[in-house]
């Protein structure tokens, strides 16, 4: 088991893991991790992202209106038509 030493950096402590641990755990340098104290002992955890949203995938799927998106196909039909004048791809 690799030993490690709290050092102090400006006002934080700083703790360097050992780079097989991190790599053991799929981390990389960025990844937001948790700390958490328990029983005595300090628990290390990715941070995972919270969803924002009020809504699930199926909610916003369900709210597409198919008459809207045929209008909107419709007035951009000249545009998809139109020969490519440069780069681009349709």
């Amino acid at each position: 088991m690799p030993l490690t030493r709290l050092r102090q950096q400006g006002g934080a402590l700083v703790l360097t893991m050992p780079s097989e641990v991190a790599a053991q755990m799929g981390w990389r340098i960025g990844t937001q991790l948790t700390v958490e104290t328990r029983d005595g002992t300090v628990c290390l955890t990715s941070a995972r992202r919270t969803a924002r949203g009020r809504k699930t995938v199926g909610q916003l799927l369900g709210e597409i209106d198919s008459e809207e998106i045929a209008a909107l196909n419709d007035t951009v039909a000249d545009i998809n038509d139109s020969p490519a004048a440069g780069k681009e791809f349709y």
